[in-house]
């Protein structure tokens, strides 16, 4: 068996095969990232397959979540169960016929046979390989089992599985990402292509799928790399022309082990729920394991779609570095207009109970608009927004107030009843300011004549005020800040540190 063909002039058809037994997993999205930018640059299609045939494990909630997942990241799909196409269906579950069917034609031809070994026959012949230094392998002892016995036992009752015949040759083929890769098939044991209770294997099933839906181009996972072989003799065997293959690195954490739960979120779910931006995500996922040959770090989607290219893929593992994605989320965030942060931060701003879970209207929105314009360079993730504007909404605790006075070095200049007066006549004087006057020059003004007054320090004035009003050291500029709590609200809470005990 010789390097898999290729064959240029066929028009691009790219796939992601999700399986629907969990969320939607960051190394499923960025080899859905990768296959549509392949597919984009070469006016091809992107179809989204649904590899269900893990019967006991897929949910139709898991697939919801694939498809929302990857929707929510911006890559749509041509063709899938949602959305139809020419050589549906879409999902493996509604293609059991179609497997059946080629797993006849390949026992008719004897390139395939029954196997009714049973699972303890074969978890014997397992022990007995690795107790003799060997790899475990079916021993094909079903093999030579004549086709009227294996229909006689079939009638009578047994269910036996189809395995494939593997020819023993050296093989190889042209990985478009890891170069030219080789194998002997003589160490390999016939494969189970079709289970007893009529249910394909992944590597049979996916090999079916991808000609009949015209695949001409499997971009996946490096995990993937040793199903290569089986599926080219199942190729072969079909008598199918197989498509080209490209495997990109794992995904590892900085420390190189396994991306999991231990080390932070690893679903596109988790990401969109802590305030990431989906822009943020497809950026540093295209990184992950694609080196655009230049020190530019952030690309937008058309960007990447004219800079993508497969042979600029490690075939080296690639690092997911939590600490890179926070960063591009903060620079992202700091490009969005006021508007739409807005609008992105309301869903975290309702439920903290901020703001209704209504859009607000009006001078109520333009409002908001202004205190996340005030707070945009300080947020890296939309999650932190409402930690961080809280103090616009609700009163500080005056305790708590007085007691970041107390270790403040500017507030500590002055004896308590010293702040406690100033504040008071500081509430004095920002209350003859109208209703219309309330923006920050005239803020900045009387405040700084207050200073004046009492003959302190602007800052020996200006941060207890903010400390009174918002219980934060670190807050966007005071007068723009006090403009936008509001001028009943400052003026309260003056008072009540004032006048707390």
């Amino acid at each position: 068996m010789t390097d898999s063909a290729r064959n240029t002039s066929k028009p691009v058809r790219v796939r992601i095969a999700a399986s629907p037994t969990g969320k939607c997993h960051v190394g499923t999205a960025r080899t859905a990232l990768y296959n549509l930018l392949f597919a984009r640059q070469r006016g091809g299609k992107f179809i989204l397959r649904i590899d269900d045939t893990d019967v006991q494990r897929s949910t139709t909630e898991s697939e919801q979540g694939v498809l929302e997942g990857l929707r929510w990241l911006g890559l749509e799909w041509d063709e899938g169960p949602d959305k139809g196409g020419p050589w549906g269906p879409y999902r493996q579950s509604e293609r059991l016929q179609l497997y059946q069917r080629h797993a006849a034609e390949l026992v008719e031809k004897d390139r395939a046979y029954y196997c009714f070994c049973s699972p303890e026959e074969l978890e014997r012949e397992r022990k007995e390989a690795l107790a003799n230094g060997r790899m475990p392998r079916y021993s094909g002892r079903c093999r030579a089992l004549s086709r009227a016995d294996a229909e006689a036992r079939r009638q009578a009752g047994e269910r036996p599985v189809v395995r494939l015949k593997i020819e023993p040759l050296t093989m190889s083929f042209t990985d478009l990402v890891k170069g030219r890769i080789e194998l002997d098939a003589s160490l390999m044991g016939d494969p189970v292509i079709l289970k007893s209770d009529g249910v394909p294997t992944y590597s049979y099933a996916t090999v079916v799928d991808e000609h009949e839906m015209r695949i001409s181009h499997v971009l996946r996972g490096a995990d993937h790399t040793t199903n290569t072989f089986v599926q080219l003799q199942i190729y072969e065997a079909l008598g199918f022309e197989p498509p080209e293959f490209g495997h990109f690195a794992l995904l590892l954490n900085p420390d190189r082990s396994k991306i999991s739960k231990r080390t932070g979120a690893v679903f596109i779910g988790e990401f969109r729920d802590e305030g990431y931006l989906p822009e943020a995500i497809v950026n540093h996922l295209a990184l992950c394991g694609w080196n655009p040959g230049t020190d530019q770090e952030v690309f937008s989607f058309d960007g990447l779609q004219a800079a993508f290219a497969l042979d600029q893929c490690s075939s080296s593992n690639a690092i997911f570095d939590r600490s890179k994605l926070l960063w591009l989320n903060g620079h992202y965030i700091r490009q969005l207009g006021v508007e739409e942060l807005t609008r992105r931060t309301l869903p975290f701003l309702a439920g903290a109970g901020l703001v209704p879970s209504e859009p607000p209207a009006g001078p109520e929105l333009e409002r908001l608009k202004a205190i996340i314009g005030l707070e945009q360079e300080r947020l890296k993730t939309l999650y932190e927004a409402p930690e961080l504007v809280t103090f616009f909404f609700r009163d500080p605790d005056p305790a708590a107030c007085l007691e970041l006075l107390k270790t403040d070095r500017f507030a500590r200049k002055h004896t308590p009843d010293e702040l406690k007066r100033a504040l008071a006549e500081c509430a004095a004087a920002l209350r003859e300011l109208e209703d219309s006057s309330w923006t920050a020059l005239p803020l900045k003004e009387t405040l700084e004549g207050e200073a004046a007054k009492l003959g302190w320090k602007p800052p020996e004035l200006f941060m207890p005020v903010r400390l009174t009003v918002s219980a934060r050291q670190a807050t966007p500029p005071l007068f723009e800040t006090l403009e936008c709590v509001g001028r009943s609200a400052t003026l309260r809470r003056l008072l009540a540190v004032a006048g707390a005990p």
